[in-house]
């Protein structure tokens, strides 16, 4: 028999959960928090060395978003509700979420803000930028919105990399693109890399630049599917793309290009390069994961089951923690938002603990009754 063989099957055998694809999104609870307090508690040239460099640059770099876009693209094919439609219909759904978490986490505590401080420059001078820019959720829904129609117009799985490749390489063509208006910046900032006349950053995640993870992802979980001897694959697949990843890191992080170097541009307006690398960062980690989920007890599976549920909540609600502890009450009580590292690596891990507590209580108790509530109506309307 030869290798293929022995790892690919004609059927689909591999079904049911991933752990390895729930690892990754606990991965992305655990440090994401950490991320997003040292970017905001430590000063813009401290980021560029030592701790802080790590957790923004190389953490929260390659380590965090794109795996979990990765990831995302890949349980769509595991998902319960995997028709174009119903992933049409989540996408706009995300999509919508990302603007309700914009108002959460900056519109209302910058309201907040202004009126107890009067201090217009702290807290309204990027309102209107703030309230619409396009964070994760909405090219999320971009994402999931594109998909579905990928797969109600049934286009090949290569049809969709080189679609996705090709959006790669023209969004990084058209990085830095100003069209001299912060609304139309902040408008098309959704699909290409924008930033106004002074170099700030009009965009994040931009679509045209971040499709190919997703996708790749959604292709790498159909194959899936289809492997029946995951540890043989993963032992093939992760060596390989680790020995094309760890040179780049070593390299770029040396050098401070690309994704590694200095400032936001770098990697939210994600050039083709580096995308692609962090491709294989994401395979190279599903097989840790994969060789971690062996090792776990039952209980911790379904542990890790648990929080991968949890997942949107949990970075909803963290996102309004920090903007209220950070953003609103450290600059109010004291005037700055800067903390030590140790601080901030406290404030991060208590920010993650009470999120998912939250999380978990809105999945398990909250969500589910407006479920049950919901479905009982229609019973109603059903029998009338």
């Amino acid at each position: 028999m030869n290798l293929k063989n022995r790892i690919f099957s004609e059927k689909e055998v591999n079904t049911g959960r991933q752990v390895e694809m729930d690892i990754a999104k606990v991965v992305f609870v655990i440090f994401v928090a950490m991320v997003h307090c040292t970017i905001d508690c430590v000063p813009e040239e401290a980021l560029n060395s030592g701790l802080p460099y790590i957790f923004d640059t190389v953490i929260g770099g390659p380590m965090i978003a794109p795996g979990l876009m990765f990831s995302m693209g890949a349980c769509l094919v595991y998902g319960r509700k995997k028709e174009w439609n119903d992933i049409v219909r989540r996408g706009v759904q995300i999509f919508l979420l990302g603007f309700l978490l914009n108002m959460c986490r900056y519109t209302i505590p910058d309201l907040i803000g202004y009126a107890i401080s009067g201090d217009r420059d702290m807290f309204l001078s990027s309102i209107i930028y703030q309230t619409f820019n396009n964070d994760i959720f909405q090219l999320a829904g971009l994402v999931l919105i594109t998909i579905g129609i990928f797969i109600k117009l049934g286009l090949s799985d290569v049809s969709m990399i080189l679609i996705a490749l090709l959006c790669s390489v023209v969004g990084t063509m058209l990085n830095g693109t100003d069209t001299g208006n912060m609304v139309s910046n902040i408008i098309l900032g959704y699909f290409i890399g924008t930033e106004d006349a002074a170099g700030q950053v009009m965009s994040y995640f931009v679509y045209m630049n971040w499709l190919i993870m997703p996708v790749s992802g959604y292709v790498f979980g159909k194959r899936l599917r289809r492997i029946k001897d995951k540890a043989l694959f993963y032992r093939i697949a992760s060596t390989a793309c680790f020995l094309v990843t760890l040179p780049y890191f070593l390299i770029k992080i040396n050098s401070r290009q690309g994704m590694f170097g200095e400032g936001e541009l770098c990697y939210y307006h994600i050039i083709t390069p580096d995308v692609l690398i962090c491709i294989t960062t994401a395979v190279t980690m599903f097989g840790i994961y994969y060789f971690i989920g062996k090792h776990l007890s039952e209980r911790a599976v379904k542990l890790v089951y648990r929080i991968g549920t949890d997942m949107t909540a949990f970075y909803f609600i963290h996102w309004i923690f920090v903007a209220l502890t950070v953003q609103l009450c450290l600059n109010l009580v004291r005037g700055t938002q800067l903390l030590p590292t140790p601080m901030i690596l406290l404030l991060a891990v208590v920010i993650t603990a009470v999120s998912l507590i939250l999380a978990d209580i809105w999945n398990s108790k909250i969500r589910k009754g407006f479920q049950k509530g919901k479905t009982e109506h229609e019973e109603k309307k059903t029998k009338y």
